[in-house]
Order: structure tokens, then C-alpha cells, then sequence
């Protein structure tokens, strides 16, 4: 299937200049966001500190509320106007956050095993096909021994006649021949985390509604550490 990541520019083209707080067009979705976020951090398994990287950082909202928690933060997102907003907000606030433009398939930019806390805020479910595989595998790399990783990503079931332009065949929307998003069966996307070499803590279920078309899967996981069990 065709994917074009590189359009995630043009909603934050339209948003920045309408002034909006990010790709979400209310504050009100970053307020919940960072609630039900605070609530898995909450259990215990997140490091409280050390260097962490947010995937698909958009313009920065998240990443500067990791920041404000102590951890050093980085944030990378595929589209350039995401990471120049969110390079102004942070020197609004006055807060050091490395901002890079990158592919989160690929994670150039980032050295093996040099992050403690890998945040993925509603990014995964992006990512089509043998992409996917490819972003867990440099995830795991990029991890340290031990490091930690938060998935939020949209999974099955949803509701078809509710969500615009889904395929049920490849679980995908599908926009003009491109596909948008993927819906996979929260097995299927637990087989992906744990064949990518994690060890899988928590997962948690939020089903669709009738008042919200698809479902969530937050998923906590972590790099084995070498020799841990031998």
C-alpha cells in the first residue's frame, strides 16, 4: 500500500496558521492526553528521569510536559512545520528540547541504545506495512538495556460506519489510494512489540463507543536487559 507521511505537514501548515494548539484542534484533547498519560506513568514502570524521545512530537506539546517532569527531551516528527512550532514554543518557555526533522521508520539521528524512555503518543498506528516492523527494530535499538517504551496507538475493534474511508481487508483508512492509519488487532500488534524483541509489562484496552469510533491499546514495554535470566 502507498503512504505519504510527509502530508502530516499540511494540517500543521493549516493549524499553526489558524492558531490552533497543535495537530488536535483544542486544548481540551491535550488536557485528557496528559491525563490518561500521567495515569501510566503513575504505575511505576516509566523511569521518572533520564534522556527520553518522543515519536511523531508534532509541535511539541507533549514533549515540553516531559520536560517539565525533568526528563531531558527530545522530539522528532517527519514534518517540518511541526518541529518549527514546536522549536518556538519551547523558546517561549524557555526549556531545552532538541527538536529534529526525521523519519521515526528510520531514527537516524539517534545513536544505539542511547535513550532510557521512548514515547509514542498516538504515532504507531501512522506507520503502514513493513514499516512498522522497521520503526519497532530501531526503537529497540535506540533503547538502552533496561529502557522503557509507552505505545498509544488506535487497534481493532472500530466502528466501519463511523470511521471514514476504513478498508476492513487491510484494517486501513484508506485516502485517495493512500493509507492514513491502521487499526490492527491488539494481538496482532502485541506479536509485532514482542517479535521486535520487548518484553511486554502492561497493556490496557480502551473500546470503542458509540460516542468514539475506534479503539486504543496503551501498551508498557521494556529492553531486556543481557544476562538478566541466565
Amino acid at each position: 500500500m502507498r503512504t505519504n507521511y510527509k502530508g502530516h505537514d499540511s494540517k500543521y501548515v493549516k493549524n499553526k496558521a489558524l492558531r490552533k494548539p497543535g495537530w488536535d484542534d483544542t486544548k481540551a484533547g491535550y488536557i485528557q492526553f496528559k491525563e490518561e498519560v500521567q495515569k501510566v506513568l503513575d504505575r511505576g514502570f516509566a523511569p521518572s528521569q533520564g534522556k527520553l524521545l518522543e515519536l511523531g512530537c508534532g509541535a511539541g506539546n507533549m514533549s515540553l510536559w516531559f520536560a517539565e517532569k525533568g526528563y531531558e527531551t527530545f522530539g522528532v516528527d517527519i514534518a517540518p512545520t511541526a518541529i518549527q512550532w514546536a522549536r518556538e514554543r519551547a523558546a517561549t518557555k524557555n526549556t531545552w528540547i532538541q527538536f529534529c526533522i526525521g523519519d521515526v521508520v528510520q531514527l537516524n539521528d539517534y545513536k544505539n541504545a542511547s535513550f532510557d524512555f521512548v514515547f509514542d503518543g498516538h504515532c504507531l498506528h501512522c506507520i503502514i506495512g513493513n514499516d512498522r516492523n522497521l520503526m519497532l527494530e530501531n526503537i529497540f535499538r535506540i533503547l538502552k538495556p533496561g529502557g522503557y517504551v509507552m505505545f498509544n496507538t488506535m487497534c481493532s475493534p472500530v466502528f466501519p460506519e463511523k470511521l471514514e474511508n476504513y478498508d476492513a481487508e487491510s484494517k486501513c483508512t484508506i485516502h485517495k489510494d493512500v493509507a492514513t492509519r491502521y487499526f490492527g488487532d491488539t494481538e496482532f500488534i502485541l506479536n509485532e512489540i514482542k517479535t521486535a524483541g520487548f518484553e511486554v509489562i502492561h497493556q490496557e484496552l480502551q473500546t470503542c463507543t458509540s460516542e468514539k469510533s475506534v479503539s486504543y491499546i496503551v501498551i508498557e514495554a521494556r529492553k531486556p536487559v543481557e544476562g538478566l535470566n541466565e
